[in-house]
Order: structure tokens, then C-alpha cells, then sequence
């Protein structure tokens, strides 16, 4: 009787284990890990992305909460419906940008190397500009202004990235563009397939 509960446990917790692996954002948090030793800052970006996600989560199921609290004497009702209003928004959020991923390398591998760097270089510009004229309006402290920043960072480290990996060849660590597409979106399928 014991061994019969024990591998229905068992059976439960591998159950479970699936289910938690067969999620958009554990396929995020595993394509930031796979990412890590080879490309450390791209890593780093899909791990902010997918903080990002939880952050959303969390926020999302705190107002949840809050508006079904008052209609829920015990805590119960409203505890529940945030976790599942959380793990829902956690889901559609990894989704939200792997999709974004996938169709950011199909944009990349349709224009090329010469014309992303240029819309990277002109995002970044329009970045900073916003984060200068931020600065100059005092604005920098408040919600929009963090968020700005928050944007212009890694936009900024991106932008140095793809021109020291992509535009000089006479850099040793000079890799081609198309490949590495070509690459990446494969491993975004294999990841969104589950291979």
C-alpha cells in the first residue's frame, strides 16, 4: 500500500514537473540558460525579458487580489483567482516574447546585417535622445522616465554588441550575421516545439 502511494506521489510530482517544463517561460528561462556561456549578453536580455514576465505576473496578480478580496470574506476565492490570473498573465507574457524574438530574427534575416544595425543605431539615437530630454526636464525619477532608462541600457549595450560582433571584421570575435540567424530562429523552433 505504502509503494502504491509512494509511485502515485511519484507520478504526481513528474506530472507536475512536466507540466512546469512544458511552460512558455520555463522554455524562456532555458533558452536564457542554453544562451549563456556562448552569448552572455543576449542571455542577460532574455533573462530581463523574462523577469520582465514575473514582474507582470506579479502585478497583475496583486490587483486581482485586491478586487476580489473585498468579495471574498476567507481570502480563499480571492487567493485563487490571483494565482490563476498570475499564472495566466505569466503565460501569455513568455509567449508575447518569444513570439517577438521569433519575429525580430525573421525581420533581421529579411534585411540584413548593414540595414539592422542602421534601425539599432537609430533606436538607440532616439533612445538617448528621450532619456536627455528627460534628464533635462527633471523627469527622470518618475515612472516614465525609469522606464526610459530601463530601455535605453540594454538597447545601448546591444547596439556596441552588434557592431563589435557583426560590423568589424577585423575583430577576432567577428562572426556572420545570416548564420547566426539563421542559427538562432532554429533554436527558437526547437525550443517552441519542445525538441
Amino acid at each position: 500500500m505504502i509503494r502504491r502511494l509512494l509511485s502515485r506521489l511519484r507520478a504526481i510530482g513528474q506530472s507536475i514537473g512536466h507540466f512546469v517544463l512544458d511552460s512558455q517561460i520555463a522554455r524562456l528561462a532555458i533558452m536564457a540558460l542554453r544562451l549563456w556561456p556562448r552569448l552572455t549578453l543576449l542571455a542577460v536580455l532574455v533573462g530581463l525579458l523574462c523577469a520582465l514576465c514575473f514582474v507582470l505576473a506579479g502585478l497583475s496578480a496583486r490587483s486581482v487580489y485586491l478586487a476580489l478580496s473585498p468579495a471574498s470574506p476567507s481570502g480563499i476565492g480571492a487567493a485563487i483567482g490571483a494565482i490563476l490570473a498570475g499564472v495566466l498573465v505569466l503565460e501569455l507574457a513568455a509567449f508575447a516574447v518569444t513570439a517577438a524574438l521569433a519575429a525580430l530574427l525573421q525581420f533581421a534575416r529579411e534585411v540584413g546585417r548593414h540595414r539592422s544595425a542602421v534601425l539599432l543605431s537609430l533606436a538607440t539615437i532616439l533612445a538617448v535622445a528621450t532619456a536627455l530630454a528627460l534628464l533635462r526636464d527633471d523627469a527622470a525619477l518618475r515612472a516614465d522616465g525609469l522606464a526610459v532608462f530601463g530601455v535605453t541600457a540594454p538597447l545601448l549595450a546591444l547596439t556596441i554588441w552588434f557592431e563589435r560582433r557583426y560590423r568589424n571584421p577585423a575583430r577576432p570575435g567577428f562572426r556572420d550575421f545570416h548564420v547566426d540567424v539563421v542559427e538562432a530562429r532554429r533554436f527558437i523552433d526547437r525550443d517552441a516545439h519542445g525538441v
